[in-house]
């Protein structure tokens, strides 16, 4: 291949004894954005921890620059100008913002010291480039998953990386963050640097991609695509599953009269204020919001996991006190969490982690009953399409996608009434949405409620029966799903006061 900065020829990987790249040819070219693409399990992941350094090839060669490379450890890969933002943050929460961008590559003064001023300052002309109001000194955990991920962003950036790998980059951000992340894309192409972009989020595709591979049991299917405006997005769905989804957002109404949970004048002090709404049985109430809105902080605190300084709690006609989760749990209600690794036992098995919240039932004498805990995950893995080769793989050895669904499962599985969902879709392929989306219209047909935050709008409003949406702590409005657009969201979420 010409004028590649990057070719991987005839990639092939295996995990005891299953293959997961099947001879994969992939290259990118000196700035561009190539978009991989592919369901969950498809490979993508394995063939860029390949690239970064983490994983050996079982076969296959990689050329950067027209030189053969036999990458050994992530600080190689780095040393090759290739840099990798992982889904999964992994990030030093106790240290600070300025800290983790500069992790193991601070500027020193001198032969001794580090120079802070330089890295404050270089710091903050890397969020001020993109309008972003942060305090560099502050602890990275005092911040949100949004900003988080963008800190994981500029860290491999400010490394001068000339190849960098973005892994689901957008999956915590709000459209506004969304924005100022392509625009960053689009002034590090225009110096020719080079991106591998993943994504689920097809719309991405169009607007920020050059060219398409998609990935489908470890296999590219029909070749790279070389211009993106000669497919559409039903082209790359039908080429990620072998099959067209007749309807993205299968949305079912089963609302009801009688009200589940009543919110009044909530407010926590700090990150939401005077917050008040309602949720029937059978109704998904989406919300929606833009970074530090304090939509998660609303549903920690509902769930016990934040303390409430005001306000009133309804459930089911009686007062709850959301004093922590075990209590919440008793009321029957369930928690899936934005971050993934929060709301599962990654060294644990599947079958473990879905009946982990199940208490009735499942134990006697002080002991689980395994053979019952596994039969009932075998019953979530196909009612969830679960990629797995057994309920005793441990949660940590599935792929993004999967955890999340399990995820999904454990609170169905506990027999959860009023579902708490933050980003539920995060991570999750095409396909593998569809499912969760039919999961969802089965709890609020059996009359349970959903209160679902997501920074998907097209998600909110294909799924949701009211949307609210929140704006700097505190809510700025209330619609019927059927009378929102993208467009009055953004507004309520983003615009003047």
């Amino acid at each position: 291949m010409d004028n590649y900065m990057l070719e991987m020829k005839n990639m092939t990987k295996g995990f005891y004894g299953t293959v997961v790249l099947k001879g994969v040819n992939f290259g990118v070219k000196p700035g561009e954005v190539h978009v991989l693409l592919g369901e969950n399990g498809a490979g993508k992941s394995t063939l860029m921890k390949i690239l970064s350094g983490l994983y050996r090839p079982d076969g296959g060669e990689i050329w950067i620059n027209g030189e053969n490379c036999v990458i050994r450890e992530p600080a190689h890969s780095l040393k090759l100008g290739i840099g990798m933002v992982y889904q999964e943050l992994s990030l030093a929460p106790n240290l600070s913002v300025l800290e983790n961008i500069w992790l193991g590559a601070l500027p020193a003064r001198g032969k001794v010291f580090v120079d802070w001023k330089k890295a404050k300052a270089d710091t903050e002309e890397i969020f001020q480039k993109l309008d972003i109001s942060v305090d560099v000194t502050k602890r990275v955990s005092q911040y949100d998953l949004g900003l988080q991920q963008l800190v994981e962003i500029f860290r491999v950036i400010s490394q001068n990386a000339k190849l960098i790998i973005l892994d689901e980059p957008t999956s915590s951000l709000s459209e506004m963050e969304v924005k100022k992340l392509f625009e960053t894309i689009n002034l590090l192409r225009a110096q020719g640097v080079s991106f591998v972009y993943i994504t689920h989020k097809l719309d991405e595709v169009f607007e920020i991609g050059d060219r398409v591979t998609v990935l489908r049991d470890g296999e590219v299917i029909d070749q790279t695509v070389e211009d993106i405006s000669t497919v559409t997005k039903d082209d790359l769905i039908r080429m990620m599953v072998g099959r067209t989804l007749e309807e993205q957002y299968p949305k079912e109404k089963a609302v009801t009269e009688e009200i589940m949970l009543e919110v009044s004048d909530l407010s926590d002090g700090e990150n939401f204020h005077d917050v008040s709404f309602q949720i029937k049985k059978g109704e998904v109430l989406g919300v929606a919001g833009l970074v530090g809105a304090g939509n998660s902080e609303l549903a920690e605190a509902i769930f016990g996991l934040r303390k409430i300084k005001k306000g009133s709690i309804r459930l089911n006609g009686s007062a709850y006190t959301a004093k922590d989760p075990v209590r919440a749990i008793r009321r029957n209600m369930g928690m899936i969490t934005k971050d993934r690794k929060d709301g599962l036992i990654q060294h644990m098995p599947l079958y473990t982690n879905i009946s982990v919240a199940q208490q009735k039932g499942m134990s006697r004498g002080g002991f689980r009953l395994r053979k019952k805990e596994k039969n009932q995950a075998r019953e979530y893995i196909e009612k969830l399409q679960i990629e797995t080769t057994s309920e005793n793989k441990l949660v940590r050895n599935l792929s993004g996608g999967n955890q999340q669904k399990v995820a999904v499962a454990k609170w169905i599985c506990n027999g959860s009434t009023l579902f708490i969902m933050d980003d539920p879709t995060r991570g999750v392929d095409v396909g593998a949405k569809v499912e969760i989306y039919k999961l969802i219209n089965e709890l609020t047909a059996r009359g349970d409620g959903v209160l679902m935050i997501s920074s998907d709008m097209p998600e909110l409003l294909g799924i949701a029966d009211t949307i609210m949406v929140m704006k700097k702590g505190r809510v700025s409005g209330i619609l019927p799903a059927k009378d929102c657009t993208q467009e009055i969201i953004f507004e309520k979420a983003a615009g003047s006061d």
